[in-house]
């Protein structure tokens, strides 16, 4: 599941940047182990880069420094300790998955190579340098978490959340540049390097079965994973290795259809298409909605269980949480259901 920030309001309640705070730390605590208790097997912490050294956060805490701060980076490594501690009411023990997020100064959309990037006008040089400054600095702080069982904490860190090529500002130049030295350095530390693409959940869109792409025929009635099919032939085409399982952000909108239907659709359109570009048939849903009504959650959370138990192509689900986890301007804070998402008990 997604976790980072202990509260509905993700501005004021993101912790990683305040995480030497006793009383932050721990509450965290406490709603790791509740957590686990109620049968969860990895975190996923997503980490915003926004603020450019030594300028304010306007009292904001989800807006970490770029580049990384020694503070927040000893902050991620208490934070990493803490979850190898953590272990569930059935012995279930946790792991450690990270999103890196850009925006602000650290914003790549903004502006060209040319001509500046992020909020500060950063030349590509001097941004590229503070985005592997950030990236070794996370990767030190975590790298060599165990946990009791030996165990190593951390499973995958994502050097980027929705990867559209095409539709976002300089992306491919992003991770042209930056994901190679990314992926090198991650692999020597042992931990897996990716990103996370974004299937079209809504159900117009999904079952689109007249659906015709004007460059990439295969494409055909299987709108659903369009720009996850461009995002994965740029990175074959740059040379840039596959994540070996396929994650993506997976909002499921109906509008008469069950959400079996349209996750299996997805999956089916993934299976369809991606596989030609070299594409591990292994997905996970990277984001998704958490209901606030407990009715539909419960469905829409069985949909993924359904999924998971009938093919093993789906590995695993981790829901959103604030802001907007439960649909725009919804926010959803712990505690959690997560039983709703997981198999049942054999």
């Amino acid at each position: 599941m997604d976790y980072h920030a202990y509260g509905l309001n993700n501005l004021s309640s993101a912790f990683i940047t305040i995480y030497e705070q006793p009383a932050v730390r721990q509450t965290v605590r406490a709603q790791l182990q509740g957590m686990a208790d109620r049968g969860a097997t990895f975190i996923n912490t997503m980490i915003w880069f926004v603020t450019p050294p030594g300028e304010t956060n306007f009292g904001e805490t989800w807006r970490a420094t770029f580049p990384m701060t020694d503070q927040e980076a000893a902050n991620l490594r208490a934070y990493a300790e803490d979850i190898a501690t953590i272990q569930g009411a059935s012995g279930n023990r946790l792991r450690l998955d990270i999103t890196l997020a850009w925006l602000g100064a650290a914003d790549y959309t903004m502006g060209s190579p040319a001509t500046g990037l992020g909020s500060r006008n950063l030349s590509a040089s001097e941004f590229s340098a503070r985005v592997a400054t950030t990236s070794d600095k996370v990767l030190a702080a975590v790298s060599d978490v165990t946990r009791p069982d030996n165990v190593p904490l951390i499973g995958t860190i994502f050097f980027e959340a929705e990867v559209m090529i095409g539709a976002k500002a300089n992306e491919d130049w992003f991770l042209s540049t930056n994901y190679p030295g990314f992926v090198s350095a991650a692999s020597q530390h042992g931990i897996q390097p990716a990103v996370y693409f974004l299937a079209e959940g809504s159900q117009a869109i999904v079952l689109d079965n007249g659906y015709t792409d004007p460059v990439d025929p295969i494409l055909d009635a299987h709108r659903s994973v369009a720009w996850m099919y461009r995002s994965l032939k740029f990175m074959v085409a740059q040379g840039l290795p596959l994540p070996s399982r396929i994650d993506f952000s997976c909002y499921l909108i109906s509008t008469g259809a069950t959400y079996d239907q349209l996750l299996q659709r997805i999956l089916d359109d993934a299976d369809a298409t991606l596989p030609s570009l070299g594409a591990p048939r292994f997905y996970g849903a990277a984001e998704t909605y958490y209901l606030l009504d407990g009715a539909q959650r419960a469905v829409y959370g069985r949909a993924f269980e359904g999924q998971a138990a009938q093919n093993t192509r789906l590995q695993r689900v981790s829901f959103w949480t604030t802001p907007d986890g439960g649909g725009p301007g919804q926010n959803v804070a712990y505690p959690f259901t997560i039983e709703v998402f997981l198999p049942p008990p054999q």
